[in-house]
């Protein structure tokens, strides 16, 4: 309740009150921007309103020379588990088993990649094709794992990003062909596609002859320039 003279009959918050620093009204106003550096621009604005957080462990798995955009974007979105799957509750209505191994598990990140029968198969042959490491373990536990084994630029370790946003990307459009236009495509044609993509990834890149490039292109069975 406040009075007539303006006081807040509240004991409670006339101590609060009083506690407050006092305004010096006889002394002229100043103008602060309170930010680290003291300056004010369009960076540091941004940087008040959204602190930055600090850099997640797995960004690495979305750099890389032979990165794809739009594999990257799934990849991205599977790595945070925003992927509609099934096991949410607000998407499945009751029917939540995974449409790659006829229902018999509840779709979910931890079982699309690669616990799934269907996607592990196909992991199973790119892994066959090419050198491609992947531990069987949760998601998260097998991103940080990556995050870590892959975090260096070297070319391997490129081609193995790649890889796996392929693999992922492939994955979720086979379960959305299945889910949404009941077709439906073998492990092998799957695994095809991805190995095919990386690999005009990599020919698309800038030729360096190094090392790196020959022991890449023995991997990826990529015929070795004449003369070089």
């Amino acid at each position: 309740m406040v009075t007539g003279a303006g006081q807040i009959n509240d004991p409670d918050i006339n101590e609060i009150v009083s506690q407050l620093p006092l305004v010096h009204q006889n002394s002229p106003d100043t103008i602060m921007w309170r930010h680290p550096s003291g300056q004010f621009s369009v960076k540091s604005a941004t940087e008040l309103i959204q602190p930055p957080k600090d850099r997640v462990v797995w960004h690495g798995l979305l750099q890389g020379r032979y990165k794809i955009p739009r594999h990257n974007f799934i990849l991205w979105l599977a790595i945070l588990e925003k992927l509609s799957t099934l096991d949410k509750h607000w998407i499945s209505r009751g029917d939540n088993g995974c449409v790659l191994c006829d229902g018999q598990y509840v779709e979910s990140h931890d079982h699309l990649f690669f616990n799934c029968l269907y996607t592990r198969r196909c992991l199973q042959i790119v892994q066959r094709q090419v050198r491609f490491h992947w531990p069987l373990s949760g998601w998260q536990q097998c991103i940080k794992w990556a995050s870590k084994r892959w975090r260096y630029e070297h070319l391997i370790n490129a081609a193995s990003r790649a890889l796996l946003a392929a693999l992922v990307y492939y994955i979720w459009i086979e379960r959305n062909n299945r889910k949404f236009t009941a077709t439906s495509s073998a492990a092998e044609y799957v695994a095809r596609r991805v190995i095919e993509e990386v690999w005009l990834r990599i020919l698309s890149d800038k030729f360096i002859p190094s090392l790196q490039t020959r022991t890449l292109y023995r991997i990826w069975k990529i015929a070795w320039p004449i003369g070089l």
